[in-house]
């Protein structure tokens, strides 16, 4: 199973969550959510998505960083 990492910037080596099996998208907020139920919230935008490579590269807006402790699954609208 290839599950998705979140980077902040394209050539950045340093991960801001792995292993994200859900994300949605709330206006000017990126959420996501790991196999195991850790949330993490990002104000900005996705740049681009590697699906060779499980890369979701994000442009932050602010510097909002919000992480949340494992809750139940979001689910879907």
């Amino acid at each position: 199973m290839c599950l998705a990492t979140a980077y902040l910037s394209k050539g950045s080596d340093e991960s801001i969550l792995r292993d994200i099996a859900h994300m949605r998208f709330d206006g000017e907020r990126v959420e996501m959510e790991t196999l195991f139920g850790e949330e993490k919230f990002v104000s900005g935008r996705v740049l681009e998505v590697y699906f060779s490579t499980s890369k979701i590269i994000l442009e932050q807006h602010h510097t909002l960083l919000l992480k949340v402790a494992p809750t139940k699954a979001m689910k879907p609208k």
